[in-house]
């Protein structure tokens, strides 16, 4: 290679090294800002983590208009609560995949589930019980044949991480 080329490119990698240094810098400096933002604030209560529990209560057949009303009324419900500063985790449980007990010390595989009524579930946070309560107590299902039951939850690693 000519000599006044590579004095050339020298510079230029140089520049390129600094120009991919601050890029990682800024892109730090972005995903740091959300964690500090977040870091607990002494005055502020923990918020609990929750979960709604779904089941049907009724041997009743929603009408297609039941259920075309039942869906608006909790989208409506979902709209409240997420007004309230509240993120809803929503699920819908599937048929279930498989179902074992045991027997003793055998593993014994049931063809059929043993609650069929259990189909959702709705993870959230709350700052206080009441306000979870009040939650549960305003979902729509109620009126449509559903038991709602509400849980704290806790995460079982942080438990086992905890001294």
């Amino acid at each position: 290679m000519r000599p006044h080329l590579r004095k050339a490119r020298i510079p230029t990698q140089l520049q390129a090294a600094s120009r991919l240094t601050f890029a990682l810098l800024a892109c730090l400096a972005l995903l740091i800002q959300p964690l500090h933002s977040q870091s607990p604030n002494p005055q502020e209560k923990p918020m609990k983590h929750y979960a709604l529990i779904f089941h049907i209560s009724s041997n009743r057949t929603l009408t297609p208009k039941e259920q075309q009303e039942r869906q608006v009324e909790i989208t409506a419900w979902a709209k409240q609560v997420t007004d309230m500063g509240v993120a809803l985790d929503p699920r819908a449980l599937g048929a279930t995949a498989a179902n074992f007990s045991a027997e003793g010390d055998k593993i014994v595989d049931h063809a059929a589930s043993t609650d069929p009524t259990f189909r959702n579930l709705v993870f959230f946070d709350s700052a206080t019980k009441d306000q979870a309560v009040n939650i549960a107590r305003l979902h729509p299902g109620l009126h449509y044949g559903s038991t709602v039951e509400l849980r704290e939850w806790t995460d079982p690693r942080q438990a086992a991480a905890k001294p």
